[in-house]
């Protein structure tokens, strides 16, 4: 596959994201956010406090993908993350079953997820992830219909690309399930993985990435990996891709509008 020529001439663009900045997930499903559902409290009280510090101390921006609930509920943890450099994109009102919703909700949960985050945040959010990926016929035109400027929720490909049809103007930046955490750490999805694991499996997927692509991109949880041996495996993580040469380490909005800016050329 051809590369993408990336800023200043780096080799590889690193794009860390995190999702569900707080309970809106728990409450939906669960009506509540006590015992075993208090997860997104701990993100709130711990998760989110203890990756942002490791990101300062890493000299790195991250993509937090929020739901809008949680930009009514959370606001000042998401204006923190603002002040720290690192941007806040939209993931639903309450991480809903998105392909399910019939069309006068999606338009509202989506329109009131995007205006809650824009007070929170102070900055109206660039783009959208879709809970779990899941989307309608209806969610991509939509998106633009809002102003979006790109979709992170498509498993189609290897590499950033501009979509085209009812995705025109939007940038799409894939993702991959294998570089997800939930899949290793979110409980009844089978066994959970020591951290060590996880890390191993993720610097072999970033190696290979890095020489064959040149864009990796990781989804993360804060309920998950903010979790101290966790975190310090994420941490780990962060330098081994920085003892690579020519890594640009990118929010999703700056790697988006760098994707479009290629386009247009």
């Amino acid at each position: 596959m051809a590369r993408l020529t990336w800023p200043n001439g780096a080799r590889c663009a690193v794009c860390l994201t995190f999702d569900n900045l707080g309970e809106a997930f728990d409450r939906r499903v669960y009506g509540h956010a006590a015992g075993m559902a208090s997860e997104g409290q701990y993100a709130v009280r711990a998760g989110v406090p203890r990756l942002l510090d490791l990101f300062d101390r890493q000299g790195v921006k991250v993509t937090f993908f929020s739901e809008g609930w949680n930009g009514e509920h959370n606001a000042a943890l998401i204006r923190e993350a603002v002040q720290r450099g690192h941007e806040v994109a939209a993931h639903g009102w309450m991480h809903e079953q998105w392909n399910e919703l019939a069309p006068d909700l999606e338009r509202d949960l989506l329109t009131r997820a995007t205006s809650a985050l824009e007070q929170a945040a102070g900055v109206r959010p660039a783009g959208w992830r879709s809970p779990s990926g899941l989307m309608t016929e209806r969610t991509i035109p939509l998106l633009r219909e809002l102003g979006y400027r790109y979709d992170t929720s498509f498993m189609d490909d290897d590499l950033p690309y501009p979509m085209a049809g009812s995705g025109q103007g939007l940038i799409q930046l894939p993702w991959t399930w294998e570089i997800d955490d939930a899949v290793y750490y979110a409980h009844g999805r089978g066994n959970i993985v020591a951290p060590e694991v996880v890390e191993a499996h993720w610097r072999a997927d970033f190696d290979a990435c890095y020489e064959e692509l040149g864009y990796w991109m990781l989804v993360g949880h804060s309920r998950f990996s903010g979790r101290p041996a966790r975190a310090r495996a994420l941490e780990r993580l962060i330098e081994h891709i920085k003892r690579h040469e020519g890594v640009w380490f990118a929010r999703c909005d700056e790697l988006a509008e760098w994707v479009r800016k290629l386009a247009a050329e």
